[in-house]
Protein backbone atom coordinates (compact mmCIF):
# COMPACT_ATOMS: atom_id res chain seq x y z
CA UNK A 1 0.00 0.00 0.00
CA UNK A 2 3.05 2.41 1.13
CA UNK A 3 4.45 1.67 -2.25
CA UNK A 4 1.19 2.65 -4.37
CA UNK A 5 0.78 6.15 -2.74
CA UNK A 6 4.55 6.77 -2.73
CA UNK A 7 4.25 6.29 -7.15
CA UNK A 8 0.87 8.36 -6.89
CA UNK A 9 3.32 10.92 -4.97
CA UNK A 10 6.04 10.79 -7.42
CA UNK A 11 3.86 10.81 -10.44
CA UNK A 12 1.95 14.42 -9.16
CA UNK A 13 5.43 15.79 -8.36
CA UNK A 14 6.16 14.65 -12.05
CA UNK A 15 3.77 15.95 -13.97
CA UNK A 16 3.09 19.06 -11.33
CA UNK A 17 3.76 23.02 -11.67
CA UNK A 18 7.46 22.26 -9.53
CA UNK A 19 8.51 20.23 -12.31
CA UNK A 20 7.53 22.91 -14.92
CA UNK A 21 9.61 25.58 -12.65
CA UNK A 22 12.65 23.33 -12.93
CA UNK A 23 12.60 22.61 -16.88
CA UNK A 24 11.78 26.75 -17.52
CA UNK A 25 8.86 26.06 -18.98
CA UNK A 26 6.88 28.84 -16.52
CA UNK A 27 4.50 30.78 -19.03
CA UNK A 28 5.26 34.65 -18.87
CA UNK A 29 2.45 37.30 -18.70
CA UNK A 30 3.25 39.60 -22.49
CA UNK A 31 2.22 43.97 -21.93
CA UNK A 32 -0.91 44.02 -23.09
CA UNK A 33 -0.29 47.33 -24.54
CA UNK A 34 3.06 46.93 -26.16
CA UNK A 35 2.88 42.92 -26.81
CA UNK A 36 6.39 42.92 -26.66
CA UNK A 37 7.77 43.20 -23.09
CA UNK A 38 7.10 40.76 -19.80
CA UNK A 39 4.32 42.48 -18.13
CA UNK A 40 5.25 43.51 -14.69
CA UNK A 41 2.59 45.05 -13.52
CA UNK A 42 -0.47 43.51 -12.37
CA UNK A 43 -3.78 46.28 -12.40
CA UNK A 44 -7.28 45.48 -11.74
CA UNK A 45 -9.70 48.44 -12.21
CA UNK A 46 -13.60 47.84 -11.23
CA UNK A 47 -16.15 50.24 -12.39
CA UNK A 48 -20.02 49.52 -11.54
CA UNK A 49 -18.89 45.95 -10.78
CA UNK A 50 -17.51 45.69 -13.97
CA UNK A 51 -13.91 43.94 -13.57
CA UNK A 52 -10.87 44.79 -16.08
CA UNK A 53 -7.50 43.57 -15.45
CA UNK A 54 -4.36 45.47 -17.22
CA UNK A 55 -1.01 43.30 -17.38
CA UNK A 56 1.66 45.95 -18.69
CA UNK A 57 5.57 45.99 -18.92
CA UNK A 58 7.67 48.46 -16.99
CA UNK A 59 8.09 50.64 -20.07
CA UNK A 60 4.04 51.24 -20.91
CA UNK A 61 3.38 51.21 -16.95
CA UNK A 62 5.97 54.24 -16.80
CA UNK A 63 5.09 55.74 -19.92
CA UNK A 64 1.30 55.96 -19.52
CA UNK A 65 1.98 57.58 -15.77
CA UNK A 66 0.20 54.84 -13.88
CA UNK A 67 1.10 55.29 -10.32
CA UNK A 68 -0.86 54.46 -8.06
CA UNK A 69 1.06 55.58 -5.25
CA UNK A 70 0.68 59.18 -6.37
CA UNK A 71 -3.67 58.93 -6.90
CA UNK A 72 -3.49 57.42 -2.91
CA UNK A 73 -2.13 60.45 -2.37
CA UNK A 74 -4.24 63.02 -3.86
CA UNK A 75 -7.00 61.05 -3.19
CA UNK A 76 -8.67 61.35 -6.39
CA UNK A 77 -10.70 58.78 -7.64
CA UNK A 78 -8.19 56.39 -9.92
CA UNK A 79 -9.46 54.78 -13.31
CA UNK A 80 -7.07 53.08 -15.40
CA UNK A 81 -8.77 53.82 -18.58
CA UNK A 82 -7.45 57.07 -18.50
CA UNK A 83 -3.78 55.57 -17.77
CA UNK A 84 -4.41 52.81 -20.49
CA UNK A 85 -5.21 55.09 -23.80
CA UNK A 86 -2.35 56.33 -25.72
CA UNK A 87 -0.92 59.51 -24.43
CA UNK A 88 -0.05 60.76 -27.83
CA UNK A 89 -4.04 60.43 -28.94
CA UNK A 90 -5.46 61.08 -25.53
CA UNK A 91 -8.58 63.91 -26.11
CA UNK A 92 -8.30 64.92 -22.20
CA UNK A 93 -4.92 64.99 -21.65
CA UNK A 94 -4.41 68.67 -23.21
CA UNK A 95 -1.17 68.05 -25.01
CA UNK A 96 -2.10 68.33 -28.71
CA UNK A 97 0.25 71.50 -29.29
CA UNK A 98 3.10 69.67 -27.38
CA UNK A 99 3.26 66.39 -29.32
CA UNK A 100 4.12 68.54 -32.36
CA UNK A 101 6.31 70.44 -30.66
CA UNK A 102 10.61 69.80 -31.17
CA UNK A 103 13.52 70.89 -29.70
CA UNK A 104 15.46 73.45 -31.59
CA UNK A 105 18.76 71.91 -30.65
CA UNK A 106 18.25 68.05 -31.23
CA UNK A 107 14.41 67.85 -33.02
CA UNK A 108 13.06 65.62 -30.15
CA UNK A 109 9.44 66.27 -30.05
CA UNK A 110 7.11 65.47 -26.85
CA UNK A 111 5.52 62.90 -28.62
CA UNK A 112 8.70 61.19 -29.24
CA UNK A 113 10.26 61.37 -25.20
CA UNK A 114 6.82 59.74 -24.42
CA UNK A 115 7.53 56.73 -26.63
CA UNK A 116 10.84 56.42 -25.51
CA UNK A 117 11.24 57.86 -22.13
CA UNK A 118 14.10 59.73 -22.34
CA UNK A 119 15.53 62.78 -24.01
CA UNK A 120 17.49 63.41 -26.78
CA UNK A 121 19.19 67.33 -25.36
CA UNK A 122 19.87 68.61 -22.09
CA UNK A 123 18.27 71.50 -23.45
CA UNK A 124 14.84 69.39 -23.54
CA UNK A 125 14.26 69.95 -20.22
CA UNK A 126 13.46 73.73 -20.76
CA UNK A 127 11.86 73.31 -24.44
CA UNK A 128 9.16 70.50 -22.46
CA UNK A 129 8.98 72.65 -19.22
CA UNK A 130 5.55 72.84 -18.85
CA UNK A 131 4.66 69.36 -19.70
CA UNK A 132 7.09 67.60 -17.95
CA UNK A 133 5.74 69.56 -14.67
CA UNK A 134 2.33 68.04 -14.80
CA UNK A 135 3.87 65.02 -15.82
CA UNK A 136 6.58 65.01 -13.02
CA UNK A 137 2.98 66.14 -11.00
CA UNK A 138 1.02 62.96 -12.09
CA UNK A 139 3.83 60.31 -11.11
CA UNK A 140 4.97 61.79 -8.15
CA UNK A 141 2.01 64.12 -6.80
CA UNK A 142 4.68 66.36 -6.65
CA UNK A 143 7.19 68.64 -9.13
CA UNK A 144 9.02 69.87 -6.26
CA UNK A 145 11.94 67.38 -4.74
CA UNK A 146 10.95 67.29 -0.76
CA UNK A 147 14.05 64.90 0.05
CA UNK A 148 16.37 64.56 2.82
CA UNK A 149 19.43 67.37 2.77
CA UNK A 150 22.48 66.17 3.53
CA UNK A 151 23.44 67.32 6.98
CA UNK A 152 26.37 69.65 6.38
CA UNK A 153 23.79 71.57 3.86
CA UNK A 154 20.84 71.99 5.71
CA UNK A 155 21.58 75.20 7.42
CA UNK A 156 22.81 76.46 4.11
CA UNK A 157 19.32 75.46 2.36
CA UNK A 158 17.34 76.94 5.08
CA UNK A 159 19.12 80.48 4.60
CA UNK A 160 18.48 80.33 1.14
CA UNK A 161 14.84 79.32 1.07
CA UNK A 162 14.54 82.60 3.92
CA UNK A 163 16.57 84.97 1.61
CA UNK A 164 13.97 83.85 -1.47
CA UNK A 165 10.95 83.99 1.15
CA UNK A 166 12.26 87.83 2.07
CA UNK A 167 13.30 88.87 -1.34
CA UNK A 168 9.51 88.02 -2.31
CA UNK A 169 8.52 89.67 0.91
CA UNK A 170 10.41 93.23 0.23
CA UNK A 171 9.41 93.20 -3.20
CA UNK A 172 5.23 92.75 -1.94
CA UNK A 173 6.34 95.49 0.61
CA UNK A 174 7.56 97.71 -2.09
CA UNK A 175 5.12 97.36 -4.55
CA UNK A 176 2.67 98.24 -1.54
CA UNK A 177 4.47 101.57 -0.67
CA UNK A 178 5.27 100.05 2.82
CA UNK A 179 8.96 101.61 2.74
CA UNK A 180 9.06 100.83 7.05
CA UNK A 181 8.17 97.27 6.61
CA UNK A 182 10.79 97.43 3.57
CA UNK A 183 13.90 98.58 5.27
CA UNK A 184 13.07 96.05 8.32
CA UNK A 185 12.82 93.30 5.61
CA UNK A 186 16.12 94.79 4.06
CA UNK A 187 17.73 94.10 7.46
CA UNK A 188 16.31 90.94 8.05
CA UNK A 189 18.14 89.97 4.70
CA UNK A 190 21.46 91.51 5.51
CA UNK A 191 21.85 89.60 8.80
CA UNK A 192 21.06 86.46 6.76
CA UNK A 193 23.81 87.37 4.47
CA UNK A 194 26.31 87.82 7.10
CA UNK A 195 25.82 85.08 8.97
CA UNK A 196 26.52 82.56 6.14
Amino acid sequence: MERSSASVDDRSRRDGPCDLLRKGAEPTMVCQKCQKNEAVVHLTDIVNNTKKEYRLCKECAGIHGVSIQAQIKKHKQFTLPDFYSDPDTSTGSGRGDAADQECSQCGMSYSLFRKEGKFGCSHDYQCFRSELDSLLEKIHASSQHLGRTPGRFRKQVSSRAQLTQLREELSNAISDEQYEKAAAIRDQMRNLESQR
